[in-house]
C-alpha cells in the first residue's frame, strides 16, 4: 500500500483508536450516512476504539430525535458525538446558487477548524479520518494523522487545498473510492504515491437470513434498490420496464422524499403500469428483499463522470452478496468489480432497449443466472467491510491488533 512521503516503515505501529470528522446530517437517509456506520462499525468490531464527530443539523421530520446507531441497526456499538454548529443548509433557499455555494464552502472551512480543536478531546485517536477536504485541511494543519477518504473529483477551491493537504506530513494517505478516481487525482497533480483505492463494502452477515417476497404477484420482480438521482439511471430503468409491460414488475426502493413522489406522479400519469415506487425503506428490510427478487438492476448513467468513474456503489456489493443475478452498466466503475457474463451481464448506459433484452434474456434463462448469481456470492467476501476497514488501517501504516476477520468485541 502507498505511504504518505515522510513515512519511514519503522514509524508503523499499532493501532487501537481511530476518529472520524465528518461535515454531515446524522442520521442520513443518503448513502454516505450508512456507509460512515458500516466503517465505524467494521473498526469497532476490530478491536479499534472508534468515535464519530458531525455537526447538530435540522433533520426532517420523520428524523427528529433519531438515534444514529439505532437508524443504521448498528450492531457493533462506537461513540458518536454531534457539535454544535450553524446550519448553513437552512440558508439554500433564500441565497442564489453562486452565493450559496461560496457560503458553504466558507462555512465548511469554519465549522472544520472549529471541529478539529474539540473532537481531538472528546475522542482522541492514532489517526482521524476525514471525508471531506477542508477537515482533513484542518485536521494536518494541527499536526494530526490523518486520512482522507474521496468519493468525488475536487475542482477549483477544493483542488487547490487538496494539493496543500497532500504535501502536508501528516497526511497519511489519500483513499479513493475506485482506481478511475486515483488516476484523475494524479492527472490534476496529486502524487500516485499520497493515494490508494479501496471499494465500498457489505455486511455479509445481515445476508444470511431468508428471502422476502411480499409482492404477492404472478410475474417476475426485477428490483433497484436506492436513490432515484438522475446519474442513477432511473429514467433508462423506466423506460427498460414500459417495454417490458405487463410480463414484469419493476420495484424501486429508495430515494429522497421529493424525487420519490416526483416519480409516482410520473408513472401515474405517463405509465407503465408495471413500476412501483416503494420509498424508503429501513437498511435491514433491503437485503431480504433483494434476495427475494428475480433480477437485480444496477443501471448507473454513462453520462455523468461521478456514476460512470468515480462511484462506488454499496447496492453493488449487497446485489453480490444476495445471490441474486445483476443486470448493470457497462462503465469503467463498474467495470473495476463485475466481469460481463462472469458475475453479471453487462448493457450500454442509458440503453433502455438494451437494458430490457438483458433482462429478458436473464428472466428466460434461469440457468445462466443462477450462475452469473453464484460467481458474485463467491467474488463479494473479498469486499467486507471488515476488509475494508483494515485495508485503509494498513495503507495508513498501521499495524492490526487482530487481522480482519477474527472475532472482535461485538
Amino acid at each position: 500500500m502507498p505511504r504518505a512521503e515522510g513515512m519511514n516503515v519503522g514509524d508503523e505501529h499499532r493501532v487501537s483508536s481511530v476518529t472520524y470528522i465528518v461535515n454531515v446530517r446524522l442520521p442520513t437517509e443518503k448513502a454516505h450516512g450508512l456507509q460512515l456506520a458500516r466503517m465505524c462499525e467494521a473498526f469497532q468490531r476490530l478491536h479499534i476504539r472508534t468515535a464519530l464527530v458531525h455537526p447538530a443539523r435540522r433533520q426532517p421530520q420523520w428524523l427528529i430525535g433519531m438515534n444514529p446507531l439505532d437508524f443504521y441497526s448498528v450492531r457493533c456499538q462506537f461513540a458518536v458525538h454531534t457539535l454544535p454548529n450553524l446550519d448553513i443548509v437552512r440558508t439554500e433557499r433564500w441565497l442564489p446558487g453562486g452565493l450559496f455555494t461560496v457560503a458553504h464552502f466558507a462555512h465548511s472551512l469554519l465549522w472544520a477548524e472549529y471541529a478539529v480543536r474539540h473532537a481531538p478531546l472528546l475522542a482522541p485517536a492514532d489517526f482521524f479520518v476525514a471525508r471531506d477536504i477542508p477537515v482533513a485541511a484542518a485536521l494536518v494543519r494541527r499536526g494530526l494523522p490523518t486520512v482522507l477518504e474521496l468519493h468525488r473529483a475536487p475542482e477549483r477551491w477544493s483542488l487547490r487545498l487538496l494539493k496543500r493537504v497532500a504535501e502536508n506530513p501528516f497526511l497519511r494517505v489519500i483513499v479513493t473510492m475506485t482506481e478511475a478516481l486515483r488516476q484523475t487525482l494524479a492527472s490534476r497533480g496529486i502524487a500516485i504515491t499520497k493515494t490508494t483505492a479501496l471499494h465500498d463494502g457489505v455486511d455479509l452477515e445481515r445476508y444470511e437470513g431468508p428471502p422476502e417476497t411480499p409482492w404477492r404477484v404472478d410475474q417476475p420482480i426485477v428490483l433497484y434498490t436506492g436513490h432515484l438521482f438522475r446519474e442513477k439511471g432511473i429514467e433508462t430503468l423506466v423506460e427498460a420496464a414500459r417495454r417490458l409491460a405487463p410480463d414484469v414488475e419493476v420495484k424501486v426502493a429508495g430515494g429522497m422524499p421529493q424525487h420519490v413522489d416526483e416519480w409516482r406522479r410520473r408513472v401515474a400519469e405517463h405509465g407503465p403500469d408495471n413500476v412501483e415506487f416503494m420509498g424508503y425503506l429501513p437498511p435491514e428490510r433491503i437485503p431480504p428483499l433483494q434476495k427475494g427478487a428475480d433480477l437485480l438492476l444496477l443501471p448507473n448513467s454513462g453520462q455523468h463522470p461521478h456514476s460512470a468513474r468515480y462511484t462506488s456503489p454499496m447496492k453493488l456489493f449487497e446485489y453480490m452478496a444476495a445471490g441474486t443475478p445483476i443486470v448493470a452498466s457497462d462503465v469503467p466503475a463498474i467495470q473495476e468489480v463485475l466481469e460481463h457474463d462472469a458475475n453479471a451481464l453487462f448493457v450500454p448506459p442509458d440503453d433502455a432497449a438494451a437494458l430490457a433484452d438483458a433482462i429478458r434474456a436473464l428472466l428466460t434463462d434461469r440457468a445462466r443466472g443462477e450462475r452469473l448469481a453464484r460467481q458474485a456470492a463467491i467474488d463479494v467476501r473479498q469486499y467486507s467491510w471488515d476488509r475494508r476497514a483494515g485495508a485503509l488501517a494498513r495503507a495508513a501504516g498501521y499495524e492490526m491488533h487482530a487481522p480482519p476477520g477474527t472475532d472482535g468485541p461485538c
